[in-house]
């Protein structure tokens, strides 16, 4: 064998060696996580949430809801999942704008690997003062759920984390 030859083995074998060294580490994820980012367009005047949510631990909760087993990745699967999706923010989310209740618009989901994309949205002109919102979203189903919460007005950024128990989350700017 030449050097090259060797030194290609030899980074083979090692990379076995870790990887089997490694299984046991390996676990599925064990932190359950949403990222809710809530921001006042000042071009278009509205309030945007833009949120995304681990795509198979919403899967599970809708085909729950939904009594049947249903993937964002099978094209017949989702429309349904698709409005089981509207139809479970509306219960779970609830947004605030200078403290009056603002009904978002759901605008749809995309999946992108595993993460889904969800978007609403919500006509507001004026700047708001402050910005509020409650996610409820899995807290009740996966123990340790956080839901992160990113509020942006002007350039002004606030963050957050929503868990069970804790309640809404309200930013001044």
């Amino acid at each position: 064998m030449t050097g090259k030859s060797n030194h290609l083995v030899f980074a083979a074998l090692f990379g076995l060696l870790f990887v089997a060294l490694a299984q046991p580490f390996v676990r599925a994820h064990e932190d359950y996580r949403s990222l809710s980012q809530l921001e006042w367009n000042d071009a278009d005047g509205s309030v945007e949430l833009v949120m995304l949510i681990h795509r198979h631990e919403l899967e599970t909760k809708l085909s729950l809801l939904l009594d049947q087993r249903l993937s964002f990745l099978t094209n017949g699967d989702f429309g349904k999942l698709e409005a089981a999706t509207k139809s479970y923010l509306a219960s779970n989310i609830a947004v605030r704008v200078d403290d009056n209740v603002v009904e978002m618009i759901f605008l749809g989901v995309e999946a992108e690997g595993e993460t889904l994309i969800a978007y609403l949205e919500a006509d507001w002109p004026n700047q708001p003062q402050s910005l509020g919102l409650m996610n409820s979203i899995l807290l009740d189903d996966l123990p340790g759920q956080i839901n992160t919460v990113l509020a942006t007005v002007k350039g002004v950024r606030i963050s957050g984390d929503i868990t069970a128990g804790s309640g809404p989350l309200r930013f001044s700017f």
